[in-house]
């Protein structure tokens, strides 16, 4: 390592972060399709380094339901993409009951793989956003719940 180097990484920071955004579904049946947008700078910190982010790491991707109301054994079969028609990743959601999902009050981790979550924390980088589409089918309507999208990222900064 040469002295530029140390000194390059001297006055970096690091820190923990977590942004999320919320789609609301309002009489969900049948095919549904919504964007919403994932931006990094809601988090003060971000947006206060935003210019000098060198790297975004993600920890993991998560997604929650909640105020659900509708049938107990409505289902949503789908897709969760990311980026402009899935093409930074897609995970699939098979059959979540949305009764039981908005009850446990759990989030669910998205299963993106390496090369998706490196390519959804490159956009990060560069953009400090990225569109997150949840698209597929409801077993059953009307529905209506709240879909909470998070990620939980390392963010390196330039200090200067």
């Amino acid at each position: 390592m040469s002295a530029c180097d140390l000194f390059d990484k001297a006055d970096d920071i690091s820190f923990s972060t977590e942004f999320k955004e919320s789609l609301n579904v309002e009489n969900g049946i049948g095919s549904y399709a919504k964007t919403i947008t994932l931006d990094a700078t809601t988090d003060p910190e971000v947006a206060k380094y935003k210019e000098k982010i060198k790297n975004i790491t993600l920890n993991k991707v998560t997604y929650k339901v909640s105020n659900y109301v509708g049938s107990a054994d409505a289902t949503f079969t789908g897709d969760i993409l990311f980026g402009l028609n899935g093409k930074l990743g897609t995970v699939s959601i098979d059959n979540v009951n949305l009764s039981q999902a908005s009850t446990s009050g759990a989030e669910m981790e998205l299963d993106l793989s390496q090369d998706e979550v490196n390519a959804v924390a490159i956009q990060l980088k560069d953009d400090k956003a990225v569109d997150v589409t949840m698209a597929g089918e409801f077993s059953t309507g009307p529905v209506n719940f709240t879909v909470t999208v998070k990620i939980n990222a390392k963010v390196t900064a330039n200090a200067l």
